[in-house]
């Protein structure tokens, strides 16, 4: 176990703070990135720049959108230029799939963004939880080609049948072009470098699936609230690739991570999770904590009758579905550090 060297006063338990990051006035990105650097960084270092990360890719100070001023200052405090991903022509917030590329000489961080409240095209994608097809994507190891292929390119005919969550899969499916282009140019001028897939929520299920379709020894992964994204097959594709790690984070009974339950065939991608108690202590634990069933009847039991109307800062959420909050994760995490 490890316990926190430190215990932030977490933000209030309220729907304002479960839908949005902190306000301006609340949190400070990369505050400690000089002191702690993520490379050569611990584990725990590495997890709460990538916590981090995947709370700026929502790219929000509470509701009010962040400007390009605001990313560069977060982004710059870190020592990381950045690419935006997604969106529409002129607007990166458009309905859909958002993530940023942030990197520098030593490594990247690819983060996804997760839903939010005011996007339904993606809470569609959420809901689309069909199981399809998810070819393997990635080289064999008798490709004399490099390790980042394009998807065309790729043809395993004999790679066991993997399932997958159909929205998640579509919704890849709209920046996926642009990611493999960005991260292939990136390994072929920055070879050896690591890349950290990552992401909050159904962000972490975007950094999952995109993870599986690469083959690359200096990729690692870290997801935050992460729901399943597919079958036992697909787990083992993804615990299969080579890399520098695979990390989940699940925030005490985060009910975002009991999801989709695995009645319907769908496993955890790793089973076993980093989790924080209630006092923030760090343990190594399973993916069946709490139980599916118990854990989404007290979600959606606690939600207040009407979310779309009233102060969302004065409404407070169930416990559960508190946990999932993405600033908590943050706390938790550069508290053990």
């Amino acid at each position: 176990m490890i316990t926190p060297l430190r215990h932030t006063e977490l933000l209030p338990g309220t729907l304002k703070n479960l839908f949005y990051p902190p306000e301006r006035s609340e949190y400070t990105y990369f505050l400690r990135a000089g002191d702690c650097p993520f490379a050569n960084g611990s584990m725990l270092v590495r997890a709460a720049w990538s916590a981090e990360a995947s709370m700026l890719a929502y790219a929000r100070y509470a509701a009010n959108r962040m400007d390009d001023g605001d990313l560069d200052a977060n982004f710059g405090r870190a020592g990381l230029d950045y690419q935006k991903i997604g969106g529409s022509r002129g607007n990166w917030n458009a309905p859909g799939t958002q993530a940023v590329f942030a990197s520098c000489n030593r490594f990247a961080i690819l983060a996804f963004r997760g839903t939010e409240i005011d996007d339904t095209k993606a809470s569609l994608y959420d809901l689309d939880i069909v199981l399809v097809p998810e070819h393997d994507y990635r080289p064999s190891a008798a490709d004399p080609g490099p390790a980042l292929v394009h998807l065309a390119a790729i043809a395993h005919l004999f790679s066991p049948p993997c399932l997958v969550h159909r929205g998640f899969q579509n919704a890849l499916a709209e920046v996926w072009e642009q990611i493999h282009r960005i991260v292939s140019d990136y390994r072929g001028s920055h070879p050896g470098a690591e890349i950290r897939f990552t992401g909050h929520s159904l962000g972490g299920a975007l950094a999952v699936l995109a993870y599986s379709r690469f083959a690359d020894p200096d990729l690692s992964l870290c997801t935050f609230g992460c729901p399943r994204v597919g079958d036992g097959p697909f787990r083992d594709r993804v615990m299969s690739n080579p890399g520098r790690g695979i990390y989940r984070f699940v925030n005490f009974n985060d009910a975002v991570a009991h999801i989709p339950p695995e009645g319907l065939l769908y496993k955890q991608s790793p089973s076993q999770c980093y989790r924080f108690d209630k006092d923030g202590n760090l343990t190594q634990d399973s993916d069946t904590f709490g139980g599916d069933v118990e854990s989404l009847r007290t979600a959606v039991t606690g939600l207040p009758g009407s979310i779309g109307s009233g102060d969302l800062a004065s409404i407070s959420a169930p416990p559960s579905v508190v946990d999932h909050s993405p600033a908590r994760y943050c706390f938790r995490l550069w508290d053990c550090v």
